[in-house]
């Protein structure tokens, strides 16, 4: 019995987590709250460049990716890539310009700028690009700089205990980088000169390979994000974020 009460009295205090102090908090009723929220979001995310225990949540700089596989591709460039246990970073240095709550549609949205993205890891390629042969299988790395970020979610409500939480079930999300540099060791088992060309040759059409990884990639980053938030408002209402 006394365990009992003790599991009880556990999942009461996860079920009503607050928002930690750290975390500005926006009343969705006042005049100012579109600045506020905006401003909270500046102010939250480089924060979570560290784990919250109470809230479940990991730290995101670095990212740890499991795996992620790229078939195909169109036009000149037509490369299987295959990606695993890579680590990605910068995430939260983005420059938020937009940072928007639609509760009467169940939306969110955020717009903004990150100075840098990288990803680094296990690689693993096969195909073409620009009619060349690209194959290879080693560490690599891919530089995005100056990536405009635009993600647009969608949630339910969830009802807990009197409470209503967000549940997100659905997202959009556009990464537009200025530039990408990529590096890949070891292409053509460790042939310096042809594994230095193909670098070069990459680098120098970097937005047709790009374009090949783009959507993936996108769909990486939203399942990232949806990952992240979900893990917050499972543990803070909606009452407790923004009332």
């Amino acid at each position: 019995m006394n365990r009992l009460l003790v599991l009880l009295a556990s999942f009461a205090v996860i079920s009503c987590v607050k928002l930690p102090p750290n975390f500005k908090k926006c009343n969705r009723n006042e005049p100012t709250w579109t600045e506020c929220v905006l401003e909270a979001g500046r102010d939250g995310i480089p924060q979570l460049n560290r784990r919250y225990e109470e809230l479940n949540l990991p730290n995101i700089e670095p990212f740890t990716l499991p795996e992620v596989s790229i078939s195909g591709g169109r036009g000149t460039s037509v490369v299987t890539q295959t990606y695993k246990k890579s680590k990605i970073s910068g995430l939260t240095k983005i420059k938020v310009d937009k940072l928007e709550f639609d509760f009467a549609n169940k939306m969110f949205e955020v717009v903004g700028v990150v100075p840098e993205l990288e990803m680094m890891g296990p690689y693993k390629l096969d195909g073409k690009i620009l009619l060349l042969p690209v194959q290879g299988e080693g560490d690599s790395v891919a530089r995005l700089k100056n990536v405009k970020v635009e993600l647009l979610m969608k949630y339910e409500e969830v009802k807990k205990k009197g409470k209503t939480h967000m549940k997100y079930v659905s997202g959009k999300a556009k990464i537009q980088p200025g530039s990408v540099f990529f590096r890949f060791e070891n292409l053509f088992n460790g042939d310096k000169i042809l594994g230095e060309q193909i670098n070069t040759v990459i680098n120098e059409n970097w937005k047709v390979f790009y374009e090949d990884m783009e959507e993936t990639f996108e769909e990486v980053v939203m399942q990232i994000v949806i990952n992240m938030v979900n893990k917050f408002f499972a543990k803070v209402s909606i009452e407790e974020a923004f009332d």
